[in-house]
């Protein structure tokens, strides 16, 4: 047995029951002599034309990307909708059309069969829109949800139906015309939307600015982003492709390419039908490099560096300008973890992963222990120094640069 995704199904039914509906509306309106009745059945054929074309469009959507198509089929789905969007508009003239022609008097037979037929299409008609529009919605289908509008304006005029053969019954032959124009006013809006929206998704317009900015956000809490230079995203069909252009402070290109699947990992699992992520990594234009090391003291320059890492008194935090070498800025933080019995080292590491620290010096090695971890996952760089005092670190390190 053949399995059809949620929106498949969804077209499905939608072409089955319109098909359903067309004929009754068709064989009650002969039967009863209602014009109105016949032109809505002419207007459902449309749509169950329309549906097959959205069945069309999602099955050639789902298509593996190829050699001649390798960002995939995605967009069929958007050139579905704008067609869809035109259907909307023929509509709209169809009612108005009807309606101009009803001003002349027509004296229907069958009258309570005739309303129950559009009473029972009215009411089937909402029920399938509203079907359609959640399934669309929940798979994040555009052809789908144009689809559901489109049938949602249907039941607008399955309303202007049977109020015209109401009117008819009453003696109010105006009726049916006036609502029929009103109606088409609605029809000819929902089009415009959707052609709007076919129309930004088929030109690579960008998406809406929430989701823009949670994507940013994601990619600026990863560890090792120092900027977002660029960031674009677009709608294909029910997918979103986004690119990325970052700045990080690491050289190493196997951990710049691993920062980038992670931060590709990140948007994915956040955000809903994200198909492709496309990092660029670009070195980050330092104005300085920062580092930390651990001392026994706060005494400026003379401080002394400590021979434990997560039992330091304090934390020297230094930045070196990257253009001449010299010291550009200095301050201490104390250690407020020292007091505990176990993971000292763990809960520092954490800390100073929060301080963007580019390099921690110290005299101690701490490969291999919780803190290196923290800090290697935070991109921080390791060297170990046989420096008393800070500036001696400072010294060395001018040297080095």
């Amino acid at each position: 047995m053949i399995r059809l995704g949620r929106d498949k199904k969804a077209a499905l039914v939608s072409i089955v029951v319109t098909a359903f509906l067309a004929v009754i509306k068709y064989s009650v309106g002969i039967l009863s002599g209602s014009i109105a009745l016949v032109a809505d059945a002419v207007h459902s054929l449309t749509d169950v034309i329309s549906s097959i074309g959205v069945l069309l469009g999602l099955k050639i959507s789902s298509r593996k990307p190829t050699e001649a198509f390798p960002y995939g089929f995605y967009k069929a789905e958007n050139i579905v909708s704008l067609l869809l969007a035109l259907a909307i508009f023929y509509a709209g003239y169809e009612i108005i059309l009807s309606s101009v022609e009803k001003f002349e008097e027509v004296v229907l037979t069958d009258v309570p069969i005739a309303i129950s037929a559009a009473l029972a299409s009215l009411v089937f008609t909402l029920l399938l829109s509203s079907y359609q529009l959640k399934v669309g919605r929940e798979t994040k289908s555009p052809s789908l949800v144009a689809d559901g509008k489109h049938t949602r304006t249907d039941v607008y005029a399955s309303a202007v139906v049977l109020a015209g053969i109401l009117g008819n019954y009453l003696g109010f032959y105006s009726l049916d015309p006036i609502a029929g124009i009103l109606v088409a006013v609605f029809i000819f809006k929902s089009g415009y939307e959707i052609l709007k929206d076919s129309i930004k998704v088929l030109l690579d317009a960008s998406i809406d600015y929430e989701s823009l900015h949670r994507i940013r956000e994601l990619a600026s809490e990863a560890n090792g982003v120092r900027k977002i230079r660029s960031l674009k995203a677009r709608s294909s069909g029910k997918f979103v492709f986004v690119e990325l252009e970052i700045e990080t402070n690491l050289r190493d290109l196997e951990r710049a390419h691993h920062l980038s699947d992670k931060i590709e990992e990140k948007i994915k699992s956040e955000m809903k039908n994200v198909d492709r992520v496309i990092v660029h990594v670009e070195p980050e234009e330092k104005e300085f490099i920062r580092y930390a090391v651990p001392c026994t003291e706060n005494n400026a320059l003379q401080s002394r560096v400590s021979g434990h890492f997560g039992g330091a008194e304090y934390f020297c935090i230094f930045d070196m300008r990257t253009a001449d070498n010299d010291l550009a800025d200095m301050r201490f933080v104390k250690n407020p973890f020292i007091g505990l019995e176990k993971m000292k080292g763990l809960r520092v590491a954490e800390l100073l992963a929060t301080k963007e620290i580019d390099k921690l010096v110290t005299k101690e090695s701490i490969a291999k222990k919780s803190a290196f971890y923290v800090l290697e996952d935070a991109y921080v760089e390791f060297e170990e120094t046989d420096a008393d005092t800070v500036r001696e670190i400072i010294e060395e390190l001018k040297l080095k640069l």
